[in-house]
């Protein structure tokens, strides 16, 4: 049901009833009296006619009137606004059901009943003197104002009211009041967000500035006032010409200001003067800026010195080792930097069966270009073989490539072995050598080759035996020199079982298979690794170890080492980084872990492992002494790790 307009009082109705206007004026008794002769009789008769027509006229005067009102109360009642009128002193004589619904009442009764008297709305009785005051000087208040609502909220509204005078001088306020909270509230975020802004832009290591397409500047921030010399007050009077020297020379308008749509921008180097005369280059980003109907310019700039000066040495350079050029488009040298790794010790430690047998087939396979398959847990050192394979090979002279199949995602893997041609896929901006090109020559060694997906599979099968591959994007055959050795930590004939691995590809890579043995198979060499690392680490951190104590050596033999080698030397270099002191102290181990009791998988061993590494590092993971660097890693591949094993830094 339509609510209803409500008024506070019965008695004050007249107030904006209004009074009749027509009044009926009847014959005198004495006009009454019988009229004799037709002549009388004609005269009385139009007279009444007359009555009759006026009273009619009346009657149809008064239906109209209360058409009218009835009009204008349903439209009050279904306005858009909430409508009212009040005494001087404030009481409440019309409300509508928007204004109820404004103050949170689902009527115009409960809304009287709550609030008898408008005083009660304003939060600051201030607000309510400032319309008085409005009201008194112009009759008409127009202000935005707080107000409280019966159920304690706090809301914003627009109250526009005037003041009138109806029946006897009786002063009456009456207007329309609109919730305009939603309004404020997206002003204020405004205001916050130009403030939020306005601080971003000051804080910026760029220049700002803002100017018309004559070159007027408008706005500038505090880097273009330090790099320049100029105070703001002095920039806010220049154009964009004054301080761009090749603004004029180079046509700028032309040339970049007038074919920038909304939106988008464009970059290009300049050259700008500072108030003491000196010129610098800079490289603007500049971009179309609209604000309604004025369009304006926004300029980003660089000081690109340092970078000029760089590319000057560079291109210097560049010309002092030309001769090297072929070369350094088949290997990438790039590349090949971040791949060659510093490796810790200059012979594999230990003097146990075991290590022995395997070194002694190293040493019987490394003059050979046979392919070589290290099989192992995780963190038994097979690319330390392979790199000792390597060393002692005809191939020597070259550094030896890595390729770890289980970092690279499934999507690059194919163009970081075979490399790719500009535009083979979206992204694609240039031409990359791939690993088998870059190691032309040289050793290849796949590690993880067990993950290697299998639709690669049988293009490396196609390099193993032929020695040939195409880049990707590219149908030019490559030929090439490369002696693989690969590496896993899976069961490869299970994975062919399972048909998860190519059985030729299996047979190719398994010609001369080594299998190198866990920790726990050579407990006799843990004495002389730890002692190993102890070394090591004290010159890089400057301390010197003479003493382990008995306790802690046996602990360590005694323990199962489930991650091998590496984990062994983790557990060293966070005693190291802990000990101070010639004696060696390893807190939190007892040496009671278990191969086989916890049936615990590989991923939780590591995640475990990885947890332990950064605690003691205290959670840095990058830099000398970060986790990266204990357990062996890249900072790149140790985030990737974390992310995959759930690995968080508590809060």
């Amino acid at each position: 049901m339509a609510e209803t307009v409500h008024s506070g009082d019965s008695g004050n109705r007249a107030i904006y009833e209004g009074e009749p206007k027509d009044v009926i004026a009847f014959p005198d008794a004495k006009e009454t009296k019988a009229v004799s002769g037709p002549r009388e009789l004609q005269k009385t008769m139009e007279r009444l006619r007359k009555l009759e027509l006026e009273i009619e006229k009346t009657s149809r005067n008064a239906e109209e009137s209360c058409e009218r009102e009835r009009l204008l109360l349903d439209l009050i009642n279904n306005a858009a606004v909430g409508v009212y009128r009040t005494t001087e002193e404030g009481e409440f004589l019309l409300v509508n059901g928007k204004l109820a619904r404004i103050f949170g009442c689902p009527s115009t009764e409960e809304f009287l009943s709550s609030v008898p008297n408008v005083s009660m709305l304003y939060c600051k009785q201030e607000d309510k003197q400032m319309v008085l005051d409005q009201l008194l000087t112009k009759r008409l208040a127009d202000v935005e104002v707080q107000a409280r609502c019966p159920d304690g909220r706090t809301i914003w509204i627009s109250v526009i009211s005037r003041k009138t005078d109806r029946v006897k001088g009786a002063a009456i306020l009456e207007g329309f009041i609109t919730d305009i909270t939603e309004r404020k509230r997206a002003e204020e975020s405004l205001l916050e967000s130009e403030r939020r802004f306005r601080m971003l832009v000051e804080q910026a290591g760029d220049a700002f500035f803002i100017h018309d397409y004559a070159g007027k500047i408008f706005d500038v921030n505090r880097r273009a006032c330090e790099t320049l010399g100029y105070s703001r007050e002095e920039l806010l009077g220049m154009k964009i010409s004054d301080v761009d020297v090749e603004v004029q020379k180079k046509q700028h308008r032309p040339r970049f200001w007038e074919r920038l749509d909304s939106g988008k921008f464009v970059t290009f180097e300049g050259l700008q003067t500072g108030k003491d005369g000196r010129k610098f280059p800079v490289e603007v980003r500049l971009g179309r800026l609209d604000l309604g109907e004025q369009k304006l310019l926004l300029s980003l700039t660089r000081d690109i010195t340092e970078r000029k000066r760089a590319d000057d040495q560079l291109r210097s350079a560049l010309q002092e080792i030309t001769e090297l050029k072929n070369r350094l488009e088949k290997e990438n040298v790039h590349l090949r930097r971040e791949i060659e790794l510093t490796y810790r010790h200059e012979r594999i430690v230990g003097e146990s069966a075991a290590i022995r047998k395997v070194l002694h087939e190293v040493e019987r396979v490394a003059t050979e270009e046979t392919y070589v398959l290290i099989q192992g847990e995780t963190g038994t050192g097979k690319e330390l073989l392979a790199r000792a394979i390597h060393n002692m090979s005809p191939r020597k002279g070259r550094p030896m490539v890595t390729v770890n199949c289980a970092a690279l995602p499934p999507t690059l893997i194919e163009s970081e072995l075979f490399g790719r041609e500009r535009g083979a896929f979206t992204g694609a901006v240039s031409r990359q050598v791939g690993r088998f090109e870059a190691a032309n020559g040289s050793t290849l060694f796949l590690d993880e080759v067990g993950d290697l997906p299998q639709e690669l599979q049988s293009k490396l099968l196609r390099v193993l035996q032929d020695g040939t591959f195409e880049r990707l994007g590219s149908s030019e055959t490559i030929s090439v020199d490369v002696r693989v050795i690969a590496a896993t930590n899976q069961d490869l004939s299970e994975l062919v079982r399972e048909k998860k691995f190519r059985r030729d590809l299996f047979y190719r890579l398994n010609v001369f298979p080594i299998t190198v043995p866990p920790l726990v198979d050579r407990r006799e060499d843990i004495p002389l690794l730890v002692w190993a690392f102890v070394r090591e680490f004290g010159q890089n951190m400057g301390k010197a170890i003479t003493n382990i104590p008995k306790r802690i050596m046996d602990q360590l033999q005694a323990y199962s080492w489930p991650g091998n080698v590496r984990e062994l030397r983790n557990v060293v270099e966070r005693a190291m980084i802990l000990s101070s002191g010639s004696t060696l102290h390893i807190e939190h181990f007892d040496g009671s872990g278990s191969r086989d009791g916890a049936k615990v998988t590989l991923n939780e061993v590591e995640r475990a492992h990885i947890l332990l590494t950064l605690q003691a590092t205290g959670w840095r993971v990058s830099g000398r002494r970060g986790a990266a660097r204990v357990l062996g890693l890249k900072e790149s591949t140790l985030r990737s790790r974390m992310q995959k094993l759930g690995v968080k830094r508590p809060v």
